[in-house]
């Protein structure tokens, strides 16, 4: 219906109140909204958590060897010519090729640089690791050889030392 004419014309806009079931589609989806996002959080809480254990072990490990490795700079996006090094504690060292360092904590990366620092490093930890057992092999090796050719002085000091235990109880006598 218009308005008569010379009467005002009314701007409100009367707002139609959405159909019941537009209202319960929308609660459906905030619940969902909701739903997901505490999914989310929990997700996101078990990541640090599996971070924070894969830090400790791992560090662990890198600390007893005392290993340091490189890391692939294109990890972090970094141009070949950067060198990134995690060392024993896991800490990454970034040198730029301008001469700068900035240091990352390993438990800081994104899950995907781990993973990707994780592929990258075990290899390498693990060469250092067999080299390093070869040559405890070897030192071990060479002290048995020694000990084994120096054992019969420790029958003639304990020939001497029996000798005069037998001395010193016949002058007992």
């Amino acid at each position: 219906m218009q308005p008569a004419e010379g009467q005002p014309t009314s701007n409100v806009k009367h707002t139609q109140v959405p159909p019941t079931s537009n209202v319960k589609h929308t609660q459906v989806q905030l619940n969902n909204l909701i739903n997901e996002t505490l999914q989310i959080y929990e997700l996101e809480d078990q990541k640090l958590t599996i971070v924070d254990d894969l830090t400790n072990s791992l560090q662990i490990i890198t600390e007893f060897l005392g290993f340091s490795v490189s890391v692939d700079p294109q990890i972090f996006d970094l141009t070949p010519d950067v060198t990134v090094t995690m060392l024993p504690n896991l800490d990454l060292i970034i040198r730029m090729s301008n001469g700068k360092t900035e240091t990352k904590k390993f438990v800081d990366c994104t899950p995907e640089a781990i993973s990707r620092i994780m592929e990258y490093a075990i290899p390498q930890l693990l060469d250092a690791i067999k080299s390093q057992k070869e040559t405890l092999l070897d030192k071990i090796t060479f002290l048995r050889a020694i000990t084994k050719q120096l054992l019969p002085l420790n029958n003639i000091k304990d020939g001497i030392s029996t000798q005069k235990s037998e001395q010193v109880s016949q002058d007992a006598s």
